[in-house]
């Protein structure tokens, strides 16, 4: 099994809504990184071709809505209550879903005025890479974890080291964005060209950016203190050596 379900997940340990959930996201995830590895270290198939994207894209959005119920438990509280209710009906749209845009890329452009004393509380924005979140989060998180392995000489960490606190939440947004847009057009099998139809390399790419970007900012989401279920630092550091030795 892969280190990356505990550094998105973490390691609940109270039991509850919370922990039943984490627990639902990271076996899900251990299903599907396990899966990609073995695809990352197989020759050509139609198999990888065709279910690469699909276990990009499970990681990817899995991913993202264990970080968003580490850092704001109420979202995956909420949802996990109203999912076990008869109210809930599977086959149903809820306007309540866990969503990308909303959830993890912010519905609306941010306020230059981060803090202007007239805004709404309601309507500022709690997702995975809004600018509140961006302040309060992951800024002081990626300058105590780069502080936490400055000592550390493992090679694997050398691209979290490159990281500049000042640009990393708008790149990684930018880099989620595009795996979002680009694993669809895998998922959805939107080409009608045979020219266009996404080739071993381009997949085995894939693969590798989602589980090495979504790796990075779990081992980030360990240093911000209010997170629920983090890992010890030292143990998240550990977990993301392990994955990249498995995927460098």
């Amino acid at each position: 099994m892969t280190s990356l379900p505990p550094l998105l997940c973490g390691l609940p340990t109270t039991n509850g809504l919370g922990k039943i959930a984490l627990e639902q996201l990271n076996a899900s995830l251990a299903n599907f990184s396990d899966r990609t590895v073995q695809y990352l270290a197989s020759a050509a198939s139609d198999e990888i071709t065709m279910f690469g994207p699909f276990c990009a894209r499970v990681i990817l959005e899995n991913g993202c809505a264990a970080l968003v119920g580490r850092l704001d438990p109420f979202r995956i509280l909420y949802l996990s209550e109203f999912q076990s209710r008869p109210e809930y009906i599977s086959g149903k749209r809820i306007k309540s879903a866990f969503s990308w845009t909303g959830d993890v890329i912010p519905e609306e452009k941010a306020s230059l005025v981060l803090w202007d004393p007239d805004h709404d509380v309601p309507k500022i924005s709690r997702s995975l890479f809004s600018a509140h979140l961006e302040h309060l989060y992951w800024r002081p998180a990626v300058d105590a974890m780069l502080d936490h392995i400055e000592e550390n000489p493992a090679p694997e960490l050398d691209s979290m080291r490159a990281i500049e606190t000042e640009k990393y939440i708008s790149e990684i947004k930018g880099r989620f964005r595009q795996l979002y847009s680009q694993l669809s057009k895998g998922v959805h099998w939107e080409f009608f060209s045979s020219n266009l139809q996404m080739d071993d390399v381009t997949v085995k790419t894939l693969l590798r950016d989602t589980i090495i970007n979504i790796a990075g900012l779990g081992l980030i989401s360990h240093f911000v203190p209010t997170a629920y279920a983090s890992l010890s630092a030292g143990a998240a550091v550990e977990a993301y050596i392990e994955l990249r030795k498995t995927v460098p």
